[in-house]
């Protein structure tokens, strides 16, 4: 079977407007077949709270679900039913495992079956009802691309991503279907300008069409986006983030208004993505609140501590830069998680360690300009957008879910994440056994849990929880005295009874042997559900769901849940 496209095929101006009529018509199939589905959820939502609102709440409301002993959960399982069950739950992890090729991370596996499947839906409609037309066929495939634009820019957004709503989810899980939609786009696009490189050559007129303004700002645009694709890769995002996020930016706009004159029959689309975009900045904008803030170093470690006020989004507004360079700032909204939250007094606190990026080294020359007392220290405007955080969805869905024991597992200053989770599910379920393990390098990396809750004695009585577990992984002599501080630290000793606290409930000057924590949780209770929470390095992440996936893939039921900043 030969190439079935005619390259020289000619046609009437009637042939010609069927062939637009035909392309306008898959490109909106293919931009409403992904719009529908979330808008059917979004409406099925709706209906479920308005049925739910107008049921009594006394019903259901607040019943005990005693967790059934081990030999009836067994016989359960057993049960057809509980066996169908479990499989289902073996499939659900097995969708979420990593895919590593090449000792790289390449996504999880749900996102190549789901990319797959919707990038096979894509072709089908690039090629159908195409004839023998080379140029209908080339154009189809840049119509079907750009009509996911907006959808592309709907799930990357913050403040109104209705995928997010429709799924019970947070931006940043849906975040990743951002990026798997990203590399169909891509790939698309790629064939729409091989295609027409290829005819422009067999034509003889590809110097003559290549600089013709039409034609070359779809040039200029695929440039762009291959810049956007390019910053996109860890390393990249890895060596500068910022470089990543003002690309990303950039590109975000200029691609559109380029495609906007490349194709004027696709313009409603491009219209759509913009206003979308600059809508949900706008909302971001505008629920953007400035704090006076101060700023201090925590004794002896790298770490800084904010006190204004999930996680959140911090800015350094232009009133609060201190050096000339400042429009860099403009672009940097740098994600911190929030460590505790004072309703009494309207305050938050987020920890940062301080890297070699320009926000956490600016809040580190914050906090050396302010050597007296947080109580007495500049208050310095800082701007917060948020909160946001997939576990703030997911919080209630997990007191719900009937957890008969609950593993928290922190490397680092991921305790900012797993601590307030740790208190909340001690104070919602008293009754549940919860376990946090928590990995740092010294013990100064701690001090900011032990003054993070005030005077009432909170943060004492959690170091010397019998349930949290502090690993001391590195040099614990680090910060024995003010000469071991690292530069830039302020040079203050740190409080003796901290770290005599800290080292008191930590007991383990080692890395925790995850594999023997995780076997233990589960052998506690042999049919009891599970829930696993981890927030540290990738690589702890990774370490952790390999040590549960055995006890998943024997359908024990299992509540995992990774948060990470990865993007």
């Amino acid at each position: 079977m030969g190439w079935p496209y005619d390259l020289s095929l000619s046609l009437s101006d009637d042939d010609k407007l069927v062939r637009r009529q035909t392309i306008d018509f898959y490109a909106c199939v293919a931009h409403y077949s992904a719009i529908a589905p979330v808008l059917a959820l979004l409406l099925l939502r709706l209906v479920r709270r308005a049925a739910a609102s107008g049921r009594d709440p006394r019903d259901g409301h607040g019943r005990y679900d005693e967790v059934p002993p081990s030999p009836l959960a067994k016989a359960h399982r057993r049960h057809p039913s509980g066996s169908l069950a479990a499989r289902c739950r073996r499939l659900q992890w097995w969708m979420h495992d990593d895919v590593n090729l090449g000792g790289m991370y390449w996504g999880q596996r749900h996102e190549w079956i789901l990319g797959l499947a919707w990038a096979s839906w894509l072709l089908v409609l690039c090629v159908r009802d195409t004839g023998k037309d080379y140029l209908h066929l080339t154009k189809r495939f840049g119509a079907i691309a750009v009509s996911q634009l907006p959808i592309q820019f709907l799930l990357a957004l913050k403040a109104l991503n209705p995928f997010a709503l429709a799924f019970h989810s947070s931006h940043e899980g849906v975040n990743r279907y951002h990026r798997v939609l990203g590399r169909i786009v891509h790939f698309l696009l790629l064939l729409h300008i091989l295609f027409y490189n290829y005819f422009f050559f067999v034509a003889a007129i590809w110097l003559k069409r290549f600089f013709a303004p039409v034609v070359f700002c779809g040039v200029v645009a695929f440039m762009a986006l291959n810049a956007l694709a390019t910053t996109s890769f860890a390393r990249v995002r890895q060596f500068s983030y910022r470089l990543f996020f003002v690309v990303h930016v950039a590109s975000a706009i200029l691609i559109p208004v380029l495609i906007f004159f490349h194709a004027p029959s696709a313009r409603l689309y491009l219209v759509e993505a913009l206003v979308v975009l600059f809508l949900d900045i706008g909302v971001r904008k505008a629920t953007t609140v400035t704090a006076p803030s101060t700023v201090e170093i925590i004794p002896g470690t790298n770490l800084v501590k904010a006190v204004p006020g999930a996680h959140i989004y911090l800015n350094v507004p232009s009133a609060s830069r201190i050096n000339a360079k400042s429009g860099l700032f403009d672009f940097l909204f740098n994600p911190f998680t929030v460590a505790s939250v004072d309703d009494h007094h309207g305050t938050i606190t987020l920890v940062a360690r301080v890297r070699n990026g320009p926000m956490t080294l600016l809040l580190s020359q914050f906090a050396a300009l302010s050597p007296v007392p947080p109580a007495e220290a500049r208050r310095i405007p800082l701007a917060i957008e948020g909160p946001y955080g997939t576990m703030g969805k997911h919080f209630h869905d997990l007191l719900g879910w009937g957890a008969a024991r609950i593993l928290l597992v922190a490397g680092g200053v991921g305790a900012t994440f797993a601590l307030p989770v740790y208190r909340a599910i001690q104070q919602e379920l008293p009754s549940t056994k919860v376990q946090l393990v928590w990995a740092i390098r010294s013990a100064g990396d701690a001090t900011w849990a032990v003054s993070s809750g005030g005077n009432n004695g909170e943060d004492r009585s959690m170091l010397d929880d019998d349930n949290v577990h502090i690993f001391l992984t590195g040099d614990v002599d680090v910060t024995d005295g003010p000469e071991s501080v690292p530069p830039g630290a302020g040079a203050v000793e740190m409080d003796a009874l901290s770290r005599e606290t800290v080292l008191a409930a930590g007991r383990n000057r080692r890395r925790p042997e995850l594999n023997k924590i995780v076997d233990s949780t589960f052998r506690q209770g042999l049919e009891e559900p599970v829930a696993v929470l981890v927030c540290g390095p990738a690589e702890m992440a990774r370490e952790v769901r390999r040590c549960v996936r055995p006890w998943a893939m024997r359908g024990r039921k299992v509540w995992w849940h990774s948060e990470s900043f990865g993007w």
